[in-house]
């Protein structure tokens, strides 16, 4: 699939999903990534209360890159600026 070696490469440097199957705009992001998702590493928050909480995460989606929050839908140029990941051609 496109993306599959961008979000292995993203879950490889850190970079964390949180969300919720409920939030649009998650929904949006994940579309942006289509089957590659699941390489995507996406905590929800309606089951990970704790870990949420822990990280602050006060709106979905919220990415966190290098110990650094990145609020709502980020374009997947934007991911891959903040991670130095490279996206398929």
């Amino acid at each position: 699939k496109k993306y599959d070696d961008f979000a292995v490469c993203l879950n490889e440097k850190g970079a964390k999903m949180y969300g919720a199957d409920w939030c649009t705009h998650c929904q949006e992001q994940k579309k942006m990534f289509g089957g590659s998702f699941k390489y995507v590493d996406y905590v929800d928050c309606d089951f990970n209360k704790d870990e949420c909480s822990e990280k602050k995460v006060e709106g979905y989606p919220t990415w966190v890159i290098n110990e650094t929050d990145y609020r709502g839908v980020q374009s997947m140029q934007r991911l891959a600026y903040l991670s130095g990941c490279e996206l398929p051609a």
